[in-house]
């Protein structure tokens, strides 16, 4: 029942943002190779973080980028030996700030990886 309130908090905060007329965010990564991630959430366990990637709706909700589970050791500029429930890559910190995680996940926050 808890994962049904928590999904459901998730979709109203995201709702809207589906129905007003905002910018897209522009996923991918820029010249150098780095993308901006919101990060939802981190565990030392793989599992743990997919878990936590499908109680918030599965892969692909969020911004254009979509959300899934990362290896923190495969990006330069995360602390390694973490899997994290990340939305990204944006090109820049402004389109991965626009997307409204926040409102769903409070400890969601904004890291630049390479």
């Amino acid at each position: 029942m808890k994962t049904v309130f928590r999904a459901m908090a998730i979709a109203a905060a995201l709702l809207p943002s589906l129905s007003a007329p905002v910018r897209a965010q522009a996923p991918g990564f820029d010249a150098e190779g780095c993308g901006w991630y919101i990060i939802l959430g981190c565990s030392k366990i793989r599992t743990d973080a997919r878990e936590l990637l499908i109680d918030m709706g599965g892969p692909m909700v969020g911004g254009g980028a979509g959300s899934r589970v990362i290896n923190t050791s495969d990006l330069d500029g995360f602390n390694p030996g973490f899997y994290c429930v990340a939305d990204g890559p944006y090109l820049s910190q402004a389109d991965a700030g626009s997307v409204a995680w926040v409102e769903a996940v409070p400890d969601a926050y904004v890291k630049r990886g390479c």
